[in-house]
């Protein structure tokens, strides 16, 4: 037998990649409101943000 390959979407790639990118757009706002926007704290937030989008991704299959 033939295994069946579930072809992604292109929908799933765009909207994980613009999920992410909001997510760190957020981040750095409240960041900045806070008063915590160190490089130490963005590149957490790239972390979160990248972990995020990548859920989405997955997520949508």
């Amino acid at each position: 037998m033939s295994r069946v390959r579930i072809k992604s979407g292109k929908a799933s790639l765009i909207g994980g990649i613009v999920v992410g990118l909001a997510s760190f757009a957020l981040w750095t706002a409240i960041a900045h409101e806070l008063r915590a926007d160190t490089t130490l704290c963005l590149m957490a937030g790239m972390v979160v943000a990248a972990a995020i989008g990548v859920w989405i991704r997955l997520a949508d299959l």
